[in-house]
């Protein structure tokens, strides 16, 4: 089906959210195609076990997970989301622990409001814009509760709060699901945006960081694997990997000199190297071979990695850039990241602060100037991270 297709409300948003649409729909055929060699209960198990993990990075516990998983299970697929539904996942979400990572309701969700919520998550619109859809009316319709809790008066936020609702992320999962999309957890490192002129360009911009989401959900389940189905040694590298590798070792490289005359003028004695590695050709483990495995999903995938390490004084930080495939069997797609790590007298931390929503997928019927701009840009923001947290030491 194409799902681009599906709403007149669509034709509305603009050509990059349009354009961010069209990749999540090809990586989920790809996902769609991976996932029919493993067996059913093996994916369920896998998919509990991700949300499982996703929900404790979170700092949250059994409830939420319970909650979580409950708009993940398989029978959600198809499966109409009513107003009864919605007020029982209120009252769920109002049962969590109030000393958790997100904000319950603090009041029930009457008829109209459950009605609402129930109507906008059945907008007759792509499934990713249904979601943010419908996150959106319910973090609104919780603000308008929390409002109207404290006598504040509608347009005034008066519970300051900063954690997310749980309420509108189970909803957009819930959503998902029922379209046979994977489901989704906050990013405790990415919020969404909630700025913009107007109130479509608002959800243009919402639209656009749900699809960066529903992508990573999607990578992090091609990386699914077992091992009955352990890669072949030595396995040819694609012509795409190999140019995407090759081109992302000689920008980093470009940004070397320059990042090290800002470091001079700080520190006449400061360093900027650049390293680079991978499965190929694995050296021995050091700090910057560490973290580039952090960043590798599939266990065992190829792999590789470009590194600029800089030393300022006592302080050095490592940028590592890696370049991996995505799944196994080999699907195709390649995903770039970017992480770091900071290293003081004080210990080691991470440094760039960059989530998976920052990494950039590339599908195998790209060419490398295809997605060259987005990964340009994700080196621009992790060197531009690197150098203000090093500066700050």
């Amino acid at each position: 089906m194409d799902t681009l297709r599906s709403g007149a409300a669509l034709d509305r948003l603009p050509n990059p959210v349009r354009e961010d649409l069209m990749d999540v729909d090809r990586l989920r055929v790809i996902w769609a195609q991976h996932r029919q060699d493993r067996p059913r209960d093996a994916r369920g198990e896998a998919r509990r076990e991700l949300t499982r993990r996703r929900v404790r990075a979170l700092g949250g516990g059994p409830a939420l997970e319970g909650l979580v998983e409950s708009a993940s299970e398989d029978r959600r697929w198809g499966e109409p989301v009513t107003a009864a539904h919605v007020a029982e996942l209120a009252e769920r979400a109002r049962a969590l622990p109030e000393d958790g990572p997100t904000r319950s309701p603090g009041l029930t969700l009457d008829s109209e409001h459950a009605l609402r919520l129930a109507g906008a998550a059945s907008a007759p619109v792509h499934p990713v814009v249904r979601a943010a859809h419908t996150f959106a009316e319910c973090s609104a319709v919780l603000d308008e509760l929390a409002s109207a809790a404290s006598g504040d008066g509608p347009r005034q936020r008066a519970d300051p709060d900063d954690r997310p609702w749980a309420l509108p992320w189970v909803l957009a999962s819930l959503v998902l699901r029922r379209a046979d999309f994977p489901p989704l957890v906050p990013d405790r490192l990415t919020e969404p945006p909630s700025t913009g002129a107007d109130p479509g360009e608002r959800l243009a911009g919402l639209v656009r960081h749900f699809a960066k989401l529903v992508n990573r959900s999607l990578r992090e389940e091609l990386s699914w694997s077992s091992d009955s189905t352990a890669p072949a040694p030595r396995s040819p590298v694609s012509p795409l990997a190999a140019v995407t590798r090759r081109r992302v070792q000689d920008y980093v490289r470009s940004r070397r000199e320059p990042v090290a005359l800002i470091l001079r003028a700080l520190d006449p004695g400061a360093r900027a190297l650049v390293h680079s590695g991978g499965s190929d050709a694995p050296a021995p483990e050091s700090p910057v071979a560490a973290t580039a495995a952090r960043a590798v999903l599939t266990p065992g995938a190829a792999h590789w990695w470009t590194a600029l390490e800089l030393v300022v004084g006592e302080a050095s930080l490592s940028l590592c850039v890696v370049v991996q495939e995505v799944g196994r069997p080999r699907t195709g797609v390649l995903a770039v990241s970017a992480d770091g790590r900071l290293t003081t007298p004080d210990g080691v931390r991470d440094a760039l602060g960059m989530s998976g929503t920052d990494s950039v997928t590339v599908m195998p019927t790209d060419c490398v100037d295809d997605r060259w701009p987005q990964v340009r840009d994700l080196v621009d923001e992790a060197v531009s991270r690197a150098m203000n947290e090093l500066t700050r030491v």
